[in-house]
């Protein structure tokens, strides 16, 4: 007989009357282990695998030795121009997925870094061509900015083939891909009446991305906003249907602001949340970091909601600017996102992800 504790009964108060919980799980985002020297790469993914997470989220184009990591570096995908393919980001996340695979471990892909890529921030002062041309804000608002998107999305899923996998596009490789989004945190240095009056823009490429795959076990989500701005009642609605998963990022620590209401909509819709990035900052006293790294997944496992730490790291922590990397196989901060890990997958969901994770 199951035991459910304080936590997980107060949970099931939130379902619908009769309805089973689903069991919650756990990933982590590292935005560059694709482009990782192989040893670390699998550093990464065994430690990974030992604390049971099931889903690393990443995203391509970057610059040399991120986070001191020494990975070599690699250019966006049109970095010679619109159309204008550079397949080498493509080629090493399908490794990525191959390696990831092996150790029950499968990928949730944004298709575009976000506007860290418009601006420069992710490529050392360089803006992509999309920053180039367009500009940040007209990256959503001009029509041959998202036409030129729309073919880049058609390319990464159906256009590239995967060698390794009997040369198969992205768009059939469920086994291996958890799901995509369009970009990550579409708009997050962008005013929030902008963000507002653009919105629509996520839910278009979402039917983008949908129109290339069509297997609905590989989930379509929003990229994640700021807090409680994750969470917009549009993305509930008729007019975003192809959004499956509403993505939050937190690193307030404010999930009771919003989250008991997001749940509700969420299964009212029939969508699914997942707190995709979330993270506790480097403390010269490490006792406060642990502790606020129990509180936030004690917050979060309350609502049953799956979650994904930013980010664990193979090598050691450089502590640059805002940092929340744990290095793996490290310290007491590594120990307690394991055990974490370990434990969320005990905490009963309101959102079945199993058709689309790994096989248990």
């Amino acid at each position: 007989m199951k035991v459910f504790s304080a936590s997980s009964l107060a949970l099931l108060a939130l379902l619908a009357p009769g309805a089973l919980a689903a069991s919650s799980w756990a990933g982590a985002n590292n935005y560059y282990a694709f482009n990782l020297p192989d040893d670390d790469r699998h550093t990464l993914l065994d430690a990974m695998q030992s604390a049971g997470m099931k889903v690393l989220r990443t995203f391509g184009g970057l610059p040399a030795n991120v986070k001191n990591s020494g990975n070599p570096g690699v250019p966006d995908l049109e970095a010679d121009g619109f159309g204008q393919w550079n397949d080498k980001v493509l080629t090493q996340i399908d490794q990525l997925m191959v390696d990831a695979q092996a150790r029950g471990i499968k990928l949730l892909i944004a298709l575009h870094g976000g506007e860290n890529s418009l601006d420069g921030t992710s490529q050392n002062s360089v803006p992509d061509v999309y920053g180039t041309q367009y500009h940040s804000q007209g990256f959503y608002t001009n029509e041959a900015a998202i036409e030129h998107f729309n073919t880049r999305i058609t390319h990464i899923l159906n256009g590239h083939n995967n060698t390794l996998v009997d040369g198969k596009p992205w768009s059939e490789l469920s086994d291996y891909i958890f799901g995509f989004e369009a970009q990550n945190e579409p708009m997050i240095k962008e005013p929030s009446s902008f963000y507002q009056e653009n919105l629509s823009w996520i839910c278009k490429t979402a039917s983008q991305i949908r129109n290339n795959v069509g297997n609905k076990n590989q989930l379509i989500l929003t990229g994640g906003g700021n807090a409680g701005a994750s969470v917009q009642s549009l993305f509930f609605g008729s007019s975003c249907a192809d959004i499956d998963v509403v993505a939050i990022h937190d690193y307030t620590d404010g999930y009771d602001s919003y989250m008991k209401n997001a749940v509700s909509s969420a299964q009212s819709a029939g969508k699914k949340l997942l707190v995709e990035e979330w993270g506790s900052a480097y403390s010269s006293d490490d006792s406060s970091r642990i502790s606020n790294m129990k509180s936030n997944v004690d917050k979060i496992n309350s609502y049953g909601v799956p979650w994904m730490y930013w980010e664990p790291i193979p090598g050691t922590d450089p502590h640059q600017k805002e940092d929340f990397e744990v290095q793996v196989n490290g310290g007491d901060d590594w120990t307690t996102l394991v055990s974490s890990a370990k434990d969320t997958r005990k905490v009963d969901s309101p959102f079945d992800f199993s058709a689309s994770l790994p096989p248990s």
